[in-house]
């Protein structure tokens, strides 16, 4: 029964609600989206019935990695609940894991306008928001009288502003690391979002010596929950291995593979969204950072074995492309852009086709 309801559901919102939303401003829909979300996430009704037509369980999916037990591998990527409005929505939708931001220190209104824009030829969003959030100490105010039913992390970045000096721009990211884990909320993991290329100064901590810098000022934070970096796509092979050579020295447990690419050469572009990019800032999301991401997935798998955990995102559009980086070696999977394009079904359809393939019951996760 439930899969004729996503199946119905897939049908009605690709014909129907997708051509509707894909006429108005897209920062309009995510606002509307987001709102309606939370509202929804409030009336257990809505909850029940959300959960009965789209989420898609089974105890053979539930990992155990890096001491938290996630119910199944497909987790919202940050970038969507950015000012954390969706905790009570997402585990209904099927949901294994969320990641809240990414959170900064300071309140941050993003980027000038357009923040948003649609590549479709593509499928693909051009991203322009620049960290926009409400900064660490309201974000952790709304969410301490909240019950985190799934595993949810944080992801931190330092402001989008001008700093002075490096040594400023990290001694402000530990500040917001120490709020958090002084907070007394129940999140299960950090992400360290490195690799942003939409603020001031674009990637800062993506050379191998600015990195070393970043994360031994981390260590000395003792911080009692994971940390799994977000990692540029654009860079060499090359440099990828001398980045990750410096994250395994050093307290990390995860690498996020990846980012948005801000290659306007990549050929997974259509050439009429690239005349378009031309004219916009930003950066771009969705299947044009799909063989980079995966490229990056495999390249750590074997050259680092099971030293990280590997959390895959990008281009993440059906069960088959989830199955695909977990057969690359992601442990975990992460998506925004294929929700946007395909349905909010997608998660419960990407978990049954994980649960029915047997890239599902390999060893390819890394379990503690």
């Amino acid at each position: 029964m439930q899969k004729k309801v996503a199946a119905i559901t897939h049908f009605t919102y690709l014909h129907c609600l997708k051509p509707i939303l894909f006429s108005l401003d897209p920062e309009v829909v995510h606002h509307l989206l987001v709102n309606t979300g939370r509202n929804l996430g409030k009336a257990t009704v809505a909850k029940k019935l959300i959960t009965w037509a789209w989420s898609y369980q089974d105890p053979k999916l539930m990992k155990k990695i890096d001491g938290i037990t996630f119910l199944n591998p497909v987790g919202l990527a940050a970038g969507f609940d950015y000012d954390a409005n969706l905790i009570e929505t997402l585990p209904a939708m099927g949901f294994g894991f969320h990641t809240i931001g990414t959170v900064t220190l300071e309140p941050c209104l993003g980027n000038p306008p357009p923040q948003l824009a649609r590549f479709s030829k593509s499928r693909a969003l051009l991203v322009n928001k620049g960290l926009k959030n409400i900064g660490a100490r309201a974000i952790i105010k709304k969410l301490q009288p909240l019950i985190m039913t799934i595993p949810t992390g944080i992801s931190i970045a330092s402001t989008n502003k001008h700093f002075a000096t490096e040594a400023a721009q990290i001694s402000e990211i530990m500040t917001c690391f120490s709020l958090f884990e002084n907070s007394g909320l129940h999140h299960a993991y950090y992400e360290l979002n490195i690799s942003c290329p939409n603020t001031f100064g674009g990637e800062p901590f993506t050379t191998p010596t600015k990195l070393e810098r970043l994360v031994t000022e981390l260590d000395g934070l003792k911080l009692s929950h994971p940390v799994y970096v977000k990692m540029p796509i654009d860079q060499s092979p090359g440099m990828t291995k001398k980045l990750l050579e410096t994250l395994a020295a050093h307290n990390i447990q995860g690498v996020i593979f990846g980012n948005l690419t801000k290659d306007k050469s990549n050929p997974d572009l259509h050439a009429g969204d690239v005349d378009q990019w031309q004219k916009l800032k930003g950066n771009v999301s969705g299947k044009p950072t799909w063989t980079r991401s995966n490229a990056c997935i495999q390249l750590t798998k074997s050259e680092f074995g099971s030293r990280f955990t590997i959390i895959g995102t990008g281009g993440i559009f059906t069960g088959k492309d989830a199955a695909q980086k977990m057969a690359l070696g992601a442990n975990l999977v992460q998506l925004i852009t294929g929700m946007i394009y395909e349905g909010p079904q997608l998660i419960g359809q990407i978990n049954s086709y994980l649960d029915k393939s047997k890239v599902s019951n390999a060893c390819l996760i890394k379990n503690n």
